[in-house]
């Protein structure tokens, strides 16, 4: 199966540049060293047709979707609840103007939990006129979305729990491609579930360490454990200048950027 994805943003919470700063990143006029905050949308190829896969949907979405030219989302697949990675929701509206099929939304109990408590009048009361239908549903295990316009295709998407911090959240596996996000710390088992991924997006902050995020050293050493193809470091910092930091990392290796587009699998 191919699975194809593009990076709508790689930057972190507060994006980059960030308001106020006038570092050599922030002033930048590399296109690359511009990044909205981390999301991506994936397309996973079936047999019976294409399954299209939002990842979080933050502050810039409404931007994302048109820079990345998404006009379909069969389900949102939520890593966790914080605000650069969910405020966007309300943003899927257009998606029902023509098709009132519900879109699932897919995440941790906790994480549901928290969304339902945000976004009450979407989740819970149902008074809004012209909501989006959106479903939360709860997961912890492997689970089949299906595209809402072919419900024949469908694709397996595999939660692969890890670590922000001391807070348990999701990666995900479909296919051939894993995305992991927001990430300190892999469990074993977790990498067990990444055996034979052929293209990895993975979190790297910046060079130096922090104690919620990878740093590249700490990413490239777990990108070496999971041996993919290709691993594509996302969630920058404006520590980073792109030109000069991608030169440093190991082979195969880089770093993601906007609207960068990937394709893993046959």
């Amino acid at each position: 199966m191919r699975v194809d994805a593009t990076l709508l943003g790689t930057g972190t919470s507060v994006g980059v540049p960030i308001i106020g700063c006038s570092c050599a990143v922030c002033t930048s006029d590399d296109p690359r060293d511009t990044r909205l905050r981390t999301s991506a949308h994936v397309v996973a190829h079936t047999s019976a047709g294409p399954v299209h896969l939002q990842i979080d949907a933050g502050p810039d979405f409404r931007q994302q979707a048109f820079a990345g030219g998404v006009s379909t989302v069969d389900a949102v697949l939520v890593t966790h609840e914080h605000f650069d990675h969910v405020v966007g929701l309300d943003d899927l509206r257009p998606f029902f103007f023509r098709d009132r099929t519900p879109i699932p939304v897919l995440t941790l109990p906790r994480t549901a939990a928290a969304l339902e408590q945000m976004f009450s009048y979407i989740f819970r009361d149902g008074t809004y006129p012209g909501v989006s239908r959106l479903e939360l549903q709860p997961v912890e295990d492997a689970f089949t979305v299906a595209s809402r316009s072919a419900p024949e295709a469908t694709v397996e998407v595999i939660p692969v729990p890890v670590f922000h911090g001391d807070l348990p959240i999701l990666g995900w596996r479909i296919g051939p491609l894993a995305y992991l996000t927001d990430v300190s710390r892999i469990p074993d088992e977790s990498l067990e579930l990444l055996e034979g991924v052929d293209v990895l997006v993975l979190d790297g902050l910046r060079p130096t360490p922090h104690p919620t995020h990878l740093s590249f050293e700490e990413a490239a050493g777990i990108a070496a454990q999971i041996g993919a193809r290709q691993t594509w470091l996302v969630h920058m910092t404006h520590d980073v200048l792109h030109a000069e930091a991608d030169a440093m990392l190991p082979e195969g290796v880089r770093l993601g950027y906007d609207g960068l587009q990937i394709t893993a699998g046959a």
